[in-house]
Formats: structure tokens, sequence, C-alpha cells
């Protein structure tokens, strides 16, 4: 019945709050009270935000990102897992980039399996693990994460800083 309303409108009658930015100023509040965040982030820095204060809080983030044909999936458990720091320590963060729109429902999907099973309490996460999708070539390869100890997010250096 509301299809037709745009997402603001639609968003503000049924009690959402759509943020035009995620800032390390609003961060802390758009997350507060939810018990999970998914991560559809188009930018590495924004995607830094979500891990940072998922950790803080201690909130699983379900981590999604697409490039092209090419997109990537992991589960993060706060105290437990490797973290968005830990797997993509030393990128640098480049402009938005190109999607195909098949590939955001591939990810989203596998995100949203990620939720069901996390809430269900079933099944094996994509914990520790960063599974990543070629859609050129119709490929799944999964690689195995570690926790990185000096991870300035999670590790050693987070924890000196608290």
């Amino acid at each position: 019945e509301h299809i037709s309303l745009p997402l603001a409108k639609l968003g503000k009658l049924l009690g959402f709050k759509i943020a035009e930015m995620v800032t390390e100023a609003n961060i802390s509040q758009l997350v507060a009270g939810f018990d999970l965040i998914v991560d559809a982030m188009d930018n590495l820095p924004t995607r830094y935000l979500l891990n940072k204060v998922a950790l803080e809080k201690n909130i699983p983030l379900f981590h999604g990102a697409v490039y092209g044909f090419e997109g990537r999936a992991m589960t993060i458990i706060p105290g437990e897992t490797a973290c968005l720091r830990c797997v993509y320590r030393g990128v640098i963060p480049g402009e938005k980039f190109p999607v195909i729109g098949v590939t955001p429902a591939v990810i989203g999907c596998i995100q949203a399996t990620e939720v069901i099973k996390y809430i269900a309490g079933i099944g094996q996460l994509l914990t520790n693990r960063l599974l990543a999708y070629d859609g050129l070539n119709m490929k799944f390869t999964e690689f195995r994460l570690k926790k990185d100890q000096n991870c300035e997010h999670c590790g050693q250096l987070a924890r000196g800083k608290k």
C-alpha cells in the first residue's frame, strides 16, 4: 500500500530515521537500541565507523561489500572474531565504485541469511571467514581470517585506548 511513497516519507511514516550521511558525530546515536548492524555502505571510511561502533557497543556486524561483478561478505562478532580493520588493514579508501545490479542482490541475500542464522541460533556463521563472490566466473571463494592482535579497532592497541 506504500509502494509509491518516496523513501524519506515512507521512513517517516514507519518511524525509521533515515540519515543523509553517517558520520563519527552521529554513528552512536544511529545504532542505539539495535541488536545487530547490517553494513551496506558504499565506502571504506564509513564501514570503519560502523566496525568501530559495533565493537564498542558489542553489536554483531554483518558486512557486505560490492564492486562491479564482485562482492564480499563476513560476520563480525565483537570480542570473538576478526573485524573489518583486521581484514582491510592497509587498504587505502578509494572513491565510490560502480555496482552491477545483481551483485548487491547476491551479497544482500548472503547477509540476510547470516542475520537469520544469527537470530535463530542455527548453522555456521561467516565468522573469521570472508566469502568472496566473482559474478563474472560464477565462483565463490572463502578466505580464512585471524584476529589481528595489533588491530587498532579490536586488538591490543584498541584495548590500550579504553
